[in-house]
């Protein structure tokens, strides 16, 4: 989820997502309503507010105090924890008159240690700001609503939808650039301890690909968020309850939105297609059969030729120049409805949700298969840790809950489990035991006080993260990895590691003797080890001048807290491409994730392992068919050839010989329906990278 807090997410170095939104404006200001009379506040001058945060609808996961001092003044201090990370912020926050910010000031320390220190000021005509990573100024005797690199949150929410209420189109600019529009899409009476309470869920344009909500009390102060049943907040005292019935009602509102897209760019194949005169990508051979002629009907392929290929009844589609290849694999994501038009944008037809929440994920599944919402084809993986002050997600009490978690997984369609940080490290061989008696993988994280050998060696099929096999000889089985030193000790010191060492290639062995996958996510890794504050993160350099500017921002800002390391760490991201290309090398395989923004970090993923040296043909065959056959549908999947789904992407170029061509679909095909990315693009507010093919 591309969350209303923007740059913060779930997944920011791993899985996310999507979700970290953080304390979203839970303030109980006073403004000014059309201009005159002042809105109702629940609250009065120098009164405290508190509210309860949860993961999942069930563990706690912070507080955040408002204060309202009076006069516009509203003090924020918000601590969060989930998935192992720590969010201490606080803001400072001045309305003025109209409702709009004059001046805010936010302090604190990320989820990765890093320096948060924001400023806004508006005084004498000039509005200026100050972020680590960029800085702004604009004279005007008019300014618009200050949009915070930190997401609409700590007091700013609530005041955003005032403001934009009173204006005729539900509309108000933002600074530094763009604009936001709200409406209304859903009402919910909920039973709170002071009685019924009617909230209104608003639909916040402008700030994301899709909109962002929050709900909001009749006086119009925030009452509620939901971050896609992941993370959510309520006030202090309510029933957590709640949450998972304003939930349910924003997807319903969020799947709407995504379905009105569906039905004005989704174009349905009701003739057979063929593809003329195109450079077919082979991944089976590794080569490129130019001047082909590809049939497709009902979904799937049926002929591919050498010359013409005559259909009175096809549509045909002038490949000329262009490359038909394989729908792209992301093995590595946390999806959300919106990342769906993005994927598919993107050339990503197929997805492994390697760990979400299950109603949601069961929902999303449903929606993409049917149509009704765009989106990939995708596979499940289940996720589970084990109870205790690190959890994350769904989490046993004890190992009979875990194992009979791993068969309500197998009862439900799952593929694979995943384990994560706090699972007891006697408890993987059993989960591993039952996962494989159901025909099921299993992976994760290395469990805290367990060695990536020791993992192995109990039943993991696949190691997700690059770091986790770092670790492997930096922590082995001595360090509670369950915190930030699975990160800091990866930056400072996987640059030393000798990969040549017989340490190193004994475990290499036993990766290759036990057909163990590694899921890299080396892109998510590679922005931590080499982003610095003020240039654009290295993941999203490419496309970053194409991205709405509210989400550009963040991404010039650095999440993780070097500490002066800046060297040791450059050493560790050309070891990391190092460890990569020797773990393809000895025949080990790896497969393509994302773990962050959808689409755009397996582009950069799949340019990292050939930049690592693996060449472009393996490289094009790790993306479709390996992963294809991880999930056990190669048979359907992963290249073109007769008998095989239509998932087909179109690109200006050829990707043997330019990995980044990946990047350029003119024209995508999943199934038995067509869509165009400039199309797509445009609707999510991204500016196209070069038009479609014409329909």
């Amino acid at each position: 989820m591309h969350g209303l807090c923007g740059k913060i997410r779930r997944n920011v170095l791993l899985a996310a997502s999507a979700i970290v939104v953080v304390a979203c404006g839970q303030e109980q200001a006073q403004t000014q309503n059309d201009g005159d009379a002042a809105t109702a506040s629940v609250e009065t001058a120098g009164s405290t507010a508190r509210y309860d945060w949860y993961m999942q609808g069930t563990t706690p996961a912070g507080e955040t105090v408002i204060t309202k001092n009076g006069d516009g003044q509203i003090i924020n201090e918000s601590f969060v924890h989930w998935n192992n990370r720590e969010w201490s912020v606080n803001s400072e926050l001045q309305l003025d008159e109209n409702g709009r910010i004059s001046a805010q000031k936010i302090t604190g320390i990320s989820p990765f240690k890093s320096v948060i220190d924001e400023y806004y000021s508006y005084e004498n005509g000039i509005a200026s700001w100050s972020t680590p990573g960029e800085s702004g100024l604009v004279e005007t005797d008019d300014p618009a609503f200050y949009l915070a690199n930190e997401g609409i949150t700590f007091g700013s929410a609530g005041a955003l939808v005032r403001a934009a209420e009173k204006n005729i189109d539900k509309s108000i600019d933002l600074l530094p650039n763009g604009r936001a529009r709200v409406e209304v899409v859903r009402q919910h009476t909920a039973d709170t301890p002071q009685g019924k309470q009617t909230l209104s869920l608003y639909a916040i344009h402008g700030i994301g690909f899709t909109p962002n909500y929050l709900w909001f009390d009749e006086n119009l102060n925030v009452a509620a968020f939901d971050g896609g049943g992941y993370l959510g907040m309520v006030p202090e005292g309510w029933d957590v309850s709640v949450l998972g019935e304003l939930s349910e009602i924003q997807s319903d509102a969020d799947g709407e939105f995504i379905t009105a897209l569906a039905a004005n760019l989704a174009i349905a194949a009701d003739t057979p297609v063929v593809f003329s005169n195109v450079n077919v990508v082979d991944v089976v051979n590794g080569v490129l059969l130019e001047g082909h002629h590809v049939l497709v009907a009902d979904g799937v392929i049926k002929a591919i030729s050498a010359v013409a290929i005559e259909d009175t009844s096809a549509t045909y589609i002038d490949g000329s120049g262009k490359s038909l290849m394989p729908g792209l694999w992301d093995m590595h994501a946390h999806f959300g409805l919106s990342d769906g038009v993005l994927n598919i944008a993107g050339g990503i037809t197929n997805v492994r949700n390697i760990g979400g929440v299950h109603e949601k994920t069961l929902e999303l599944t449903a929606k993409h298969d049917s149509g009704e919402v765009i989106g990939p084809n995708t596979f499940r993986a289940g996720f589970m840790d084990k109870a205790g002050p690190y959890a994350s997600g769904w989490a046993a009490e004890s190992l009979q809950q875990a194992l009979d978690r791993v068969d309500f997984f197998a009862e439900n369609g799952y593929i694979q489990i995943k384990l994560y940080s706090s699972i007891e490290p006697e408890w993987v061989a059993p989960i591993a035991e039952r996962a494989h008696s159901h025909g099921m993988r299993i992976s994760g994280h290395i469990p805290a006080f367990m060695s990536a050998e020791q993992a192995v060696r109990a039943g993991y099929d696949e190691i997700q993260h690059i770091n986790m096999v770092f670790l492997n000889f930096l922590a082995g089985d001595r360090e509670d990895t369950r915190q930030q030193i699975r990160f800091t000790l990866y930056g400072d010191e996987a640059g030393n590691l000798d990969l040549n060492s017989e340490e190193v290639q004994s475990f290499f062995a036993l990766l290759k003797e036990n057909n163990v996958t590694i899921d890299p996510t080396a892109a998510i890794f590679d922005t931590s080890l080499r982003h610095l504050d003020g240039q654009p993160d290295p993941t999203f350099a490419a496309v970053i001048g194409h991205l709405p500017p509210s989400i550009a921002r963040g991404r010039y800002v650095v999440s993780m807290n070097k500490r002066g390391m800046e060297e040791a760490w450059l050493k560790s991201a050309e070891n990391q491409a190092a460890m990569i290309k020797a773990l393809h090398d000895y025949g080990i395989q790896i497969v393509p994730g994302s773990d962050d923004m959808a689409a755009f970090t397996v582009h950069r993923e799949i340019e990292l392992y050939a930049e690592a040296g693996i060449s472009t043909d393996e490289v094009l065959r790790i993306a479709t068919l390996d992963s294809a056959r991880i999930t056990g549908i190669a048979d359907r999947k992963g290249s073109i050839e007769v008998g095989k789904d239509s998932d087909l992407i179109l690109i200006d170029g050829n990707p043997f010989e330019d990995i980044s061509s990946i990047r350029r679909a003119v024209l995508v095909m999943k199934g038995d329906t067509l869509y165009r990315p400039e199309d797509l693009y445009h609707a999510i507010g991204i500016k196209p990278f070069l038009p479609s093919v014409k329909m």
